[in-house]
């Protein structure tokens, strides 16, 4: 059995994602990265991308998330987003219906993430 590392994605509103996980990828401000247990610690700047969750080399689960920060120690992975979506739980056609009634910063997130699903 692989080990595993904690993961949490956090917003403002509650915490969306508290589980154990394989691998996580990260949309880094630098660049996608990925995350494993007794990973070295790290802060890091997050941009406007996918977060995937892997279990046994597959995917599990992913999320959009709109920026945010990772804080990153052997065991644990938190990330701090203002916004994220979950991708697991919406249909591009729902984003896109959501998009039309939303603000522009807004809008311009849930059509990432309609096309992130679709």
């Amino acid at each position: 059995m692989a080990e595993t590392t904690q993961f949490e994605l956090v917003t403002p509103a509650r915490v969306m994602v508290s589980q154990e996980a394989e691998m996580i990828t990260v949309p880094g401000a630098e660049g996608q990265f990925g995350v494993l247990a007794r990973h070295a610690p790290v802060i890091a700047n997050l941009q406007m991308g996918r977060v995937d969750v892997y279990e046994n080399g597959q995917i599990t689960s992913s999320f959009m998330i709109d920026g945010g920060l990772a804080d990153v120690t052997g065991e644990k992975l938190v990330i701090l987003a203002q916004r994220a979506e979950d991708l697991n739980k919406v249909s591009a056609e729902e984003l896109k219906e959501r998009a039309k009634g939303a603000s522009d910063a807004d809008a311009a997130f849930l059509t990432a993430c309609a096309e992130a699903v679709a």
